[in-house]
């Protein structure tokens, strides 16, 4: 089930349903939505909450058998409580009790998952616990949104704000925020209240290069240079920090690999006598910007450079072949490029 047939549902909630896939925010807001929906606000008898702290099978029968107080039905929500790191036992625990649920038709579940506490696996070949949950409880997956979705959210959410933002300006924001809607939702918070203070109801790309930093682009830049100082504890850092914002292992190397192309691009144009006002309209990019690349370029070889595209390269293979988790391909990278 998609979030959108999941608002049709709605209407008519039944039985338990498993939030899953990368998209937290979305995901947020249709629990937020489920419980205004199941229960008023502020029913502590009728809503439910078990996680990781106060989870346990015979917990959740117990929560799954008591009646409603003073209601036709109850909520309830199971979250943290790590899928994937369950052993089997656990795990048909767990799914011994969710199967008792039709028998008690006054409950709506919720087992809500966080995308690094359960992994669905993909449509051709779904994870064994996404395969059993599944079999049980009605799917919701919330995968991250298309880039033409998403530009109709960010136009949405900035109209909603009585900001007009052009299609241009709207493709100029998530190229330099990312795709990930809570990062978009501050921006766009940050971007209307600029606008407001100033008078203006039309959104500029001078706006958004003013007041939006490059939030992946910084830190990829921030990791190629922990590469070149031969820093892994500062390249662990750094990526440490992307994993934390959920960016895709992909979408880190794809960034870090166009930062790593482009200091070699200028590395060699430098040594060839290329001005940098030249070096940076080529690139399209900003002087400033430029001369910050150059320092770090001045620090290497094109040769380095190379090596380091090679070692993307190959991390780039593994990624789309190889049954290893992507984050420590990318983790093998740094201790790759760092040794001494």
């Amino acid at each position: 089930m998609t979030p959108n047939e999941f608002r049709t549902e709605l209407k008519k909630l039944k039985g338990g349903y498993l939030f899953c896939g990368e998209e937290d925010y979305l995901k947020r807001h249709y629990l937020s939505t489920l419980r205004k929906t199941a229960v008023y606000e502020g029913d502590v008898f009728n809503h439910i909450i078990l996680s990781g702290e106060n989870y346990s099978p015979e917990r959740l029968f117990a929560a799954i058998e008591a009646l409603p107080m003073m209601a036709e039905r109850k909520l309830i929500e199971v979250n943290s409580i790590y899928i994937s790191s369950m052993s089997e036992s656990d795990l048909e625990a767990l799914a011994s009790v969710l199967r008792r649920l039709p028998e008690y038709e006054y409950n709506i579940l919720v087992l809500y998952t966080e995308p690094d506490e359960f992994d669905i696996g993909n449509k051709k070949a779904p994870s064994k616990e996404f395969k059993l949950l599944s079999e049980i409880l009605a799917p919701v997956v919330f995968e991250k949104e298309t880039p033409a979705r998403l530009a109709a959210w960010v136009a949405k959410h900035f109209a909603s704000e009585l900001i007009i933002a052009p299609p241009d300006t709207v493709t100029l924001l998530i190229d330099r925020i990312g795709c990930d809607m809570y990062a978009l939702s501050n921006e766009i918070d940050k971007l209307s209240c600029y606008l407001k203070t100033q008078g203006r109801e039309k959104l500029t790309s001078d706006d958004v290069l003013t007041v939006c930093g490059e939030r992946k682009e910084i830190a990829a830049f921030d990791f190629a240079n922990a590469i070149l100082d031969l820093d892994a504890q500062k390249a662990f850092s750094v990526l440490g920090e992307m994993k934390k914002q959920k960016e895709k292992p992909e979408i880190i190397l794809g960034s870090i690999s166009r930062v790593i192309c482009d200091l070699g691009i200028i590395k060699y144009s430098t040594e060839n006598a290329i001005p940098l006002s030249e070096i940076a309209k080529k690139l399209k990019f900003h002087e400033y910007k430029a001369s910050l690349y150059a320092k770090s370029a001045s620090r290497t070889t094109v040769k380095r450079l190379r090596e380091l595209t090679e070692k993307c390269y190959e991390a780039d293979l593994m990624i789309k072949s190889s049954k290893l988790d992507n984050y420590v391909i990318l983790e093998r990278l740094v201790i790759e490029t760092t040794r001494r």
